[in-house]
């Protein structure tokens, strides 16, 4: 009797926290945004949490309303550059630090013109912008298979690195599907 009383409170808490959330995450910290709030109060963590999440999914997806993707490099940076958007800036930095800067799947273009695709962020948080890639194109554009996987925050032996990311990249421009490439 015991558990299934507290099966019920828990499933109370969760349903309370799920229309807390469902109500909270389009408003910013300072509440503006909307639904307007009618009292002054503070956004639940796991309001600013879905906020973060939803906001990333929605710019970095096509949308009905919008076919332009932007690049998940540059969400990120928006996300923590523009105060604007009213998001908690510790949970954007855990954010970022949880998908890192360049987030798997992302297609870049490296220093040696060649194109790779971001398979993992770099388990070193002093290495956010230097994940781990798989290589899927020299610099002529030739095809790599199978792709050559790099961590580029490796130095070489002259302490110089061999690879840096120097822009990310449109996979549909180059006819590139990442997932292909994180099997």
């Amino acid at each position: 009797m015991l558990v299934l009383f507290q099966f019920r409170r828990q499933q109370e808490e969760l349903s309370y926290r799920a229309m807390t959330v469902c109500q909270e995450h389009h408003m910013k910290v300072d509440l503006t945004g909307y639904p307007k709030s009618i009292r002054p109060r503070q956004v639940s963590l796991l309001s600013k949490i879905v906020s973060i999440a939803d906001g990333y999914d929605a710019a970095t997806s096509r949308r009905v309303y919008r076919t332009e993707v932007i690049a998940p490099s540059a969400v990120l940076q928006e996300m923590r550059d523009n105060p604007r958007r009213g998001l908690d800036q510790v949970l954007v930095k855990a954010f970022i630090n949880l998908l890192g800067i360049y987030p798997v799947g992302t297609l870049v273009v490296l220093d040696t013109f060649e194109l790779a695709v971001v398979s993992a962020a770099n388990p070193n948080p002093e290495a956010l912008s230097r994940p781990i890639v798989k290589i899927i194109s020299d610099a002529q554009g030739h095809t790599i298979s199978p792709a050559l996987q790099v961590d580029l925050a490796v130095p070489e032996a002259e302490g110089q690195y061999a690879r840096t990311i120097i822009k990310t990249a449109d996979p549909d421009r180059y006819g590139i599907t990442p997932g292909d490439y994180l099997i």
